[in-house]
């Protein structure tokens, strides 16, 4: 008989799980004979909604070597999409990452806003038109 994990990969977002932990919280579901486990019942709801393209990808996380130490995450494309999933998973594990991704988004967001109406009048009267 295998032994089972201590951690597994939530599906949905993508974090690593205690599985005691989520075993204790209610954040535990039985599906095609496996059991999967979620970071928070967010990811559960989302999972139960539509199981399918969540139950097809890995299940069991990988456990570092004993003595390794932790190397911090790069933002790379799979941090982007993790963030854009489930930022709050991501800023539970690494809220570093998270608020230095919440700087670009909003960065992005002021640079791709037109001026408003107050500016634009301002502009037009500056060019002598009228408001």
């Amino acid at each position: 008989m295998s032994e089972k994990p201590t951690t597994v990969i939530d599906p949905v977002c993508g974090m690593t799980v205690d599985v005691a932990r989520a075993e204790a919280a209610g954040l535990t579901v039985e599906h095609d004979g496996r059991t999967y486990a979620f970071c928070r019942a967010g990811c559960r709801r989302a999972f139960l909604e539509e199981p399918a393209p969540y139950a097809a990808g890995p299940q069991v996380a990988a456990t570092p070597a004993r003595g390794s130490l932790a190397v911090p995450p790069v933002i790379d494309e799979g941090m982007r999409r993790w963030y854009e999933s489930c930022s709050c998973c991501l800023g539970d594990a690494y809220p570093e990452i998270k608020a230095q991704l919440d700087a670009e988004r909003a960065s992005a967001a002021q640079s791709s806003v037109s001026p408003g109406f107050g500016e634009a009048a301002a502009t037009a009267t500056a060019q002598g038109g009228h408001p």
